[in-house]
């Protein structure tokens, strides 16, 4: 990505790509806005369905009162008068919403309304009169009030105009349906032709930016190839390297050995000698001479520790498990810890480079632990297969975190998988429930 920037984009595949995203972005906008418009015109749609069904609902809730009114002057039963009083109830509830909703819209209609709202008002006052005419004992006087018919004919004018009122509103209805569809069948050929002339740009940019892109794979392919010869090289020369480490270590240990040994073992035989044949004149030098003597013998022990450490003598002389068996030994004893070793008898087949690359990493595994797992326990074991060698140093520590072995600075743990994969194996971790690691080397046969 970051090389795709830096060289750019080609002028070719570059001109049609913001001609694509400026339509797209356009059009976007465009869609925004008929979106805008025919959700606004569902918005009346619904309103006025709400009016109608509100209209529907008054003309229901007047005839349902007139009626009840009717059936109570006729039988005087009580369960005839509760529609009625239910129906009084409702009515100016229904028609005040009306005026509320075409006072929004539509508020041509609302003297139609007022005066729908002053007839529902007398025609309740006049069927309430008739209804205490009959609670009151005057039931002949009551029928005479209803059969002059003016309720009759004043509640029919009133349906009259409400259903004239609903045939007006589902007119508007329907125009605002034709609308609608005609937004939605607009914003169809919109979308269609925005769509088909930004496919059009962007199969012209896909032709563009494949030839690019196999432009630039090839490109890749011949960087991919430098890359894995010089990784090649570096691996090799790494590989290299560690061999001519381990030859220096080697030879620097022989020198050590040789020279180094020789100078202070000589040392030691002549002060030795010289202490038989000299009498110390008094206490200090004694004390002096016995101090020396102790230095000489630090001196070797540093030299032989100095020697194991560049080249363990056991590995050359015994072999990898007895220097495998040495290196642990020291290394928990050292950190007291408790010993779990698992080691065949039998020397195992292997290479000097094999040999040095297990034994340097078992040494670092053994390293780690000491300084960083505060671990209590460690098991080394090895086991020999048809498939290859396995080495496995496992500890009861803290753990590594999952990012360890490619963190910054975890260079042991790197130059641990380095060394295996320079003799052909591999280095795995692995954790140990509850807590703790296990650090496996592998190598083929």
């Amino acid at each position: 990505m970051r090389q795709l920037l830096r060289e750019g984009f080609d002028r070719r595949v570059l001109l049609p790509l913001l001609a694509a995203i400026a339509l797209v972005v356009s059009a976007f906008f465009v869609a925004e806005a008929r979106r805008d418009h025919t959700g606004e015109l569902s918005e009346i749609v619904q309103h006025r369905q709400d009016r109608m069904r509100e209209l529907a609902e008054l003309i229901y809730v007047c005839i349902e009162a007139e009626s009840a009114q009717r059936g109570y002057l006729l039988t005087g039963e009580a369960k005839y008068a509760e529609p009625y009083d239910q129906g009084r109830a409702l009515a100016p509830i229904r028609i005040a919403s009306l005026l509320e909703s075409f006072s929004g819209r539509n508020a041509e209609e609302l003297d139609t309304l007022r005066a729908v709202q002053s007839g529902i008002q007398e025609n309740f006052a006049q069927m309430d009169e008739t209804l205490q005419l009959m609670r009151a004992g005057r039931p002949r006087e009551a029928l005479a009030a209803v059969k002059t018919d003016v309720g009759l004919y004043q509640m029919r004018k009133i349906r009259d105009e409400l259903e004239a009122l609903r045939t007006r509103e589902g007119a508007r209805i329907y125009e605002s349906l034709v609308e609608w569809r005609e937004a939605t069948r607009l914003n169809s050929l919109i979308n269609l032709a925005t769509t088909a002339f930004t496919l059009g740009l962007l199969i012209l940019v896909g032709l563009l930016a494949t030839r690019e892109v196999r432009r630039r794979e090839a490109a890749n392919e011949q960087l991919d190839q430098l890359v894995r010869q010089r990784t090649a090289d570096l691996q090799e020369l790494s590989s290299h390297m560690l061999r001519i480490g381990e030859l220096e270590k080697s030879a620097l240990a022989r020198e050590l050995h040789d020279e180094l040994g020789g100078l202070l073992v000589a040392i030691r035989m002549d002060l030795s000698q010289l202490r038989r044949r000299i009498v110390l004149p008094d206490e200090d030098a004694q004390t002096r001479w016995a101090r020396v003597n102790d230095a000489l013998a630090a001196g070797v022990e540093l030299k032989r520790r100095v020697i194991e450490e560049l080249r363990p003598t056991l590995l050359d002389n015994l072999g990898l498990v007895a220097a495998l068996r040495w290196q642990v030994e020291q290394s928990t004893a050292l950190g007291r810890l408790q010993l779990e070793v698992d080691l065949p008898e039998e020397e195992p087949e292997l290479g000097d480079d094999t040999e040095i690359a297990i034994f340097r990493s078992v040494q670092e595994a053994l390293s780690n632990i000491l300084k960083h797992a505060r671990a209590t326990r460690v098991k080394l074991s090895m086991r020999h297969s048809g498939q290859g060698l396995c080495v496995t140093i496992e500890d009861d520590g803290v753990g590594l975190p999952a990012d360890a072995t490619t963190k910054a600075g975890s260079h042991g743990l790197k130059q641990m998988s380095f060394r295996m994969q320079a003799v052909g194996g591999r280095m795995r971790l692995e954790p140990v429930l509850p807590h703790g690691v296990r650090t496996i080397l592998e190598v083929p046969p």
